[in-house]
């Protein structure tokens, strides 16, 4: 119920569950400010930023992975 919800004191309650989601668009704005500040030419910014967005949210994805194997067989055995 969002009549209840304090800003800056209280987490919004409906994006608890999925707040791994929240990545995609920091990553994204952040892939395009670099970008256009590095970037000499107009052309390339685009593919340019699709392309590093891409690779930040599989090296996300893939350190998640490796975590949660590290977490469930590994750390488990010691």
């Amino acid at each position: 119920m969002m009549l209840a919800w304090i800003p800056f004191l209280q987490p919004i309650p409906e994006l608890v569950s999925v707040w791994y989601l929240l990545c995609i668009p920091i990553v994204v704005g952040v892939s395009m400010v670099y970008k256009a500040i590095w970037i000499g030419e107009d052309d390339a910014w685009g593919v340019q930023t699709v392309t590093m967005s891409a690779t930040v949210i599989a090296g996300l994805v893939g350190l998640a992975i490796a975590m949660a194997i590290f977490i469930q067989w590994v750390i488990p055995l010691l």
